[in-house]
């Protein structure tokens, strides 16, 4: 730093006052001076020494910090001082300045600059295994290494930074790998193997160090583990879900078996789409109560290793399966033409779901189209062997158990036709619908009474038709569960003709309606006031809402009695 040597002037007998880096403001002072020594510099914690001359002698001298981190004990007083560089976290400089009293009372002072050099030590890196407490490491069990015990050996440092890695051993899987400690699963191993992991730190300084630490990871007596994941609950006819891919193997190689241990009575074919893939998929099998299957999965590791894990599937009948078919759509279909069936632009369609998917997998009791299982019945509801013979009273729904109407060809104009000749048409007309209001006309059936739903029921269920007296109207869902949508050979309505023959013609009246037992609220001021009632067109399947009083064709249905079963 600049310095000023003592200059006499004569004339005046002054002296100018001067030190190591200058002077106090008064330029000329009586015979006094002061100089605090060179700019030096100094390493942080060193101990160093600050030496100042004072002229004329026998004065005082007085230390202060003025600029730069604080040093313990200022301001102090002597000519010299003992002192050590504060802990500094990056290199800095002091400047610290010396007054001098002189014996005569004039003060003069200098300054002098150290510059503090950081002189960082690193971090102390020290590796722990905590958990779990014991030196046998096994499969499962969760290993945590910890750093908590190193340390940082600057005054106030502290570490910033924790970054573990593994650098060798089985493949390891961690949550984070940032923390004060790392914690990670046993693997599954085949033979003991050696896990080796690096720590490295960084202190608040910046600075980095690092230690390395190893251990041992032994094998299990199992190489390999079956799951065959979780059971579950699927609809009849519905796809299902097989999946094991769950299971472990020492290699993380391994390939799978499927086999079905339990099926259900009506199940007879195997319901497996690829019994060799370890995620595969499952038709439901028709049933008629919920019923449970049982799979199997063996699992086999290269070297030859297994083990075998099996899941239960609930199958519970459709919501609507005891009274609804499917549809008979068996081709899929975009925009324009027909395509092949699970195409993932056009997904999920009729022919992909329900019982006609599964047709090809699935017995009969009897026989009919696409999915429909029908047996015809002679006059006392025995079933014909014979499914070709035209020669029938009635038809079963094996499906839905329900027993039909086989209508007898037209022969005679109403109302000289016979009593289910299938001209005849009545009104709608319930007793247990107390609004309805009777038929009175007989010019439509065979009836001398009258022409209306009831009068027809009761006559037929009086001739103990088929075996039975309880026959009825069907139910909206059960009428649309006998219509197949898909293609009919022999004719171009929605019945198929080998099991419902002589379809309402409709130049008789104009339409084939049938009417449901299913009354309409459409054109009703209240529940008291019921007007319309449903009914289905046996040639196109479409429904429509008919003013009760109007005439339309029956056909009747009745459930099983317990000694038919």
């Amino acid at each position: 730093m600049l310095r000023r040597a003592s200059l006499s002037v004569v004339a005046s007998f002054l002296l100018l006052g001067c030190g190591g880096g200058g002077s106090d403001s008064n330029d000329r002072v009586e015979n006094a001076s002061v100089n605090a020594g060179a700019d030096f510099g100094v390493e942080e914690k060193a101990d160093f020494t600050l030496s100042a001359v004072g002229s004329p002698s026998g004065g005082t001298f007085t230390w202060q910090v003025i600029e730069g981190p604080n040093m313990k004990g200022f301001p102090q007083e002597g000519q010299e001082l003992s002192l050590t560089a504060p802990d500094v976290k990056v290199d800095t400089s002091a400047t610290l300045k010396v007054e001098y009293l002189a014996p005569s009372g004039v003060l003069v002072s200098d300054t002098v600059n150290i510059a503090i050099g950081s002189r960082n030590q690193l971090p102390l890196p020290l590796i722990e295994k905590i958990a779990p407490d014991r030196d046998v490491l096994q499969y499962k069990d969760e290993v945590t290494l910890s750093a908590e015990s190193s340390t940082d050996p600057d005054e106030n440092g502290k570490i910033i930074e924790y970054a573990w890695q593994q650098v060798s051993g089985p493949s390891l899987t961690f949550e984070r790998n940032d923390q004060v400690t790392l914690s990670f699963i046993h693997p599954l191993l085949s033979a003991n193997e050696t896990a080796r992991f690096k720590l490295t730190l960084t202190d608040d300084e910046g600075g980095e160090s690092s230690t390395e630490f190893s251990l041992t990871l032994y094998k299990n007596a199992q190489v390999v583990f079956a799951d065959a994941g979780e059971d579950i609950k699927v609809i009849e006819f519905d796809k299902g879900q097989l999946d094991a891919s769950g299971s472990l193997s020492s290699t993380r190689d391994y390939s799978c078996l499927w086999e079905q241990l339990e099926r259900p009575k009506t199940q007879l074919d195997d319901l497996i789409s690829d019994a060799n893939l370890c995620q595969t998929t499952f038709t439901a099998p028709d049933v008629d109560i919920a019923s449970l299957l049982k799979f199997q999965v063996t699992v086999t590791e290269p070297g030859g290793f297994t083990d075998k894990d099996s899941m239960e599937v609930s199958v519970q009948r459709r919501a609507v399966g005891e009274n609804l078919n499917d549809t008979g759509q068996q081709r899929c279909f975009n925009s324009e033409a027909v395509i092949d069936c699970e195409n993932e632009t056009f997904p999920r369609q009729d022919a992909e779901l329900g019982r006609d998917s599964f047709v090809l997998n699935e017995g009969k009791t009897g026989s009919g189209l696409a999915a429909f299982d029908f047996t015809k019945l002679d006059e006392n509801a025995r079933p014909i062997l014979d499914s070709s013979t035209s020669n029938f009273s009635c038809v079963k729904d094996n499906n839905t158990g329900l027993i039909w109407e086989v209508k007898q060809a037209n022969s005679a104009i109403p109302p000289n036709a016979p009593l289910r000749d299938t001209r005849n048409t009545y009104t709608w007309y319930l007793t247990n619908y107390p609004n309805g209001t009777p038929g009175t006309d007989i010019s439509s059936c065979s009836s001398s009474v009258r022409c209306d739903a009831q009068i027809y029921i009761n006559e037929v269920n009086a001739t103990n038709y088929c075996g039975g007296r309880n026959w009825r109207l069907p139910t909206f869902i059960e009428m649309i569960g006998l219509f197949n949508y898909g293609e009919v050979a022999g004719g171009s309505y929605v019945l198929d003709p080998t099991y419902f023959p002589n379809i309402a013609n409709p130049n008789w009246t104009g339409s084939s309606f049938y009417w449901t037992s299913q009354p309409s609220i459409e054109g009703a001021s209240d529940n008291t006031n019921l007007i319309e009632a449903y009914a289905f067109d046996m040639l196109t399947g479409e429904t429509v809402e008919l003013e009760q009083d109007n005439k339309a064709y029956i056909r009747l249905v009745r459930e099983v009695s317990n000694n038919e079963e």
